[in-house]
């Protein structure tokens, strides 16, 4: 009885919970490399930083993202992408609790790829920090460019 019920879990925390009524789950690569995507640093919990990160499929990469202005929670958890509230040009993208109408939380997966903070004022992006394609570089806000493939992402379907 009780392996059944570790195994159960053990399945939910790998990736296998259904995304909620509305979002697709998803793995986010940098334009640069596919193999490259968004993971909020290990163990994720609140305050953890987002970084790049070789694509292994482990849950800390998977988002709950939908069309148009919305959260990017990560996959089984109550934490979602946070701009903070340093909103200067490097300042790092960390998850935190989802809270309903934070500012800070706030995304717009564009046509053209870039993650924009949904907010008035400068129109601000998650930036591959130097544009270096490497596992740990960190992830932060900065103006958006049109066309800077820092700032440009691809949202690819998990397969369960």
């Amino acid at each position: 009885m009780l392996t059944t019920a570790l195994l159960a879990f053990s399945l939910a925390a790998t990736g296998l919970a259904q995304a909620p009524e509305g979002y697709r789950t998803v793995v986010i690569a940098t334009a640069w490399n596919d193999n490259y995507v968004l993971q909020a640093a290990a163990p994720a919990r609140s305050g953890s930083a987002v970084i790049l990160s070789s694509l292994r499929n482990t849950p800390e990469q998977q988002w709950y993202l939908k069309d148009g202005s919305t959260k990017l929670q990560l996959a089984n958890t109550t934490l979602c992408l946070d701009a903070g509230t340093g909103r200067n040009n490097g300042s790092p993208l960390t998850v935190r609790d989802c809270v309903d109408g934070q500012a800070s939380q706030n995304w717009l997966y564009n046509a053209e790829g870039q993650i924009v903070l949904d907010q008035t004022g400068p129109q601000l992006c998650a930036d591959l920090y130097f544009g270096s394609v490497r596992d740990n570089n960190p992830i932060v806000i900065w103006q958006c460019i049109a066309g800077d493939k820092n700032h440009l992402w691809k949202a690819t379907d998990v397969t369960v």
